[in-house]
């Protein structure tokens, strides 16, 4: 029986850490679906790490609760012990025990089966991370993606309610690190165990989660699909967060609020802004910027000039200059376009998403 069958969900309700007078989570909620993949995600010092540990039982709230599966296992008046809470934990270090094979590590925590048992289901879980061949090495002769495998399968063979990632694969290079998030996505999926993951990798984020909590200040700024978040930021921060965004800040058309207007330039979008205020950024992608003679036709058309110019491999990163700062591009690898030239940027109406402009 998977987890969604079984109905276990997480909800964190106004929860409040702190250390002595600083405040490391501000009052933030959520609940997760059952078999949902959530993603905490922020720079460091946003809050990210501390809330998971309270989730975990490792760190005390100072006000608000934690729910799983309907029961209170966190709050000012009741704190259940970590290993009474049906949550497991994938941490940044591996913690795989040199001394013992990569069998013994998996089925350390199976101590309540009986033998037979317990050896059946470490063969099960060790076929699901592709780790059967490896059953009796021990820890020192594993690479770093093979011991990651045997801390995600530690962390599943006692099918716990809950799974918590602690920025597990940022010990990782780069081409393992990208493989061995299909891999853990795939397994999760799989496997179906509701999942809490924290990082600081918008990578990692985008390609991983049903959903993203981001979070800044101990305080969660947006919680949406990486889709929704990367479409339509709910501020300055989320969208410089989540991918490379171009900002253009203007104010508002007092009768159109689809359009605003800074001296000598104009930006138009499909969405009219539904915030308070005319103080607004424009933001758009650099993948949706045109420069050149595709540029003239679409709704957005600035004149700017072209500062640099960068292979990147599958595309050209143009960093323009228009009156109200710098435009970064990416464009064919054919485009013929040279630091100096002066060219048309054009971006569709469509493609602009008006935020408030961040007072920080």
């Amino acid at each position: 029986m998977t987890e969604a069958e079984r109905g276990t969900a997480l909800e964190v309700k106004d929860l409040r850490i702190a250390y002595g007078d600083v405040e490391a989570v501000k009052g933030i909620s959520f609940s997760i679906e059952p078999g949902e993949f959530l993603t905490l995600l922020g720079p460091s010092g946003c809050g990210k790490t501390t809330t998971l540990r309270c989730i975990a039982g490792l760190e005390d709230p100072s006000g608000g609760s934690v729910t799983l599966g309907g029961k209170e296992i966190a709050s000012q008046s009741r704190q259940l012990p970590p290993d009474k809470r049906g949550i497991n934990m994938v941490f940044q270090s591996y913690a795989v025990w040199p001394h013992m094979t990569v069998e013994k590590n998996v089925g350390y925590g199976l101590s309540k089966l009986d033998r037979a048992a317990a050896a059946a289901r470490v063969s099960d879980v060790l076929a699901q991370v592709g780790l059967s061949k490896f059953a009796k090495r021990y820890g020192t002769e594993l690479s770093g993606g093979q011991q990651q495998r045997v801390a995600l399968a530690r962390a599943i063979v006692t099918r716990p309610k809950l799974l918590l990632f602690d920025e597990p694969l940022s010990n990782l290079d780069a081409g393992l690190r990208e493989q061995m998030r299909f891999e853990l996505l795939e397994l999760q999926r799989t496997v179906g165990i509701t999942s809490v993951y924290v990082t600081h990798d918008q990578t990692e984020a985008m390609s991983m989660s049903d959903r993203v909590v981001l979070m800044r200040d101990g305080l969660i700024e947006q919680l949406d699909s990486p889709r929704e978040i990367y479409r339509r930021p709910a501020t300055e921060f989320a969208a410089n967060f989540l991918g490379r965004a171009n900002m253009i800040r203007a104010r508002l058309d007092p009768e159109d609020a689809r359009r605003a207007s800074i001296t000598g330039l104009s930006v138009t979008s499909d969405e009219p802004y539904d915030g308070d205020g005319d103080a607004v950024t424009a933001v758009f992608r650099s993948e949706n910027v045109q420069i050149g003679a595709h540029a003239a036709a679409l709704e957005n058309t600035w004149v700017g000039t072209v500062e640099r110019v960068a292979f990147l491999g599958r595309h050209l990163d143009v960093v323009l200059r228009i009156p109200t700062g710098i435009v970064r591009a990416e464009v064919r690898i054919e485009a013929e376009v040279q630091p100096g030239d002066t060219v048309d940027i054009g971006v569709r109406s469509r493609d602009i998403h008006f935020v408030p402009t961040d007072a920080h």
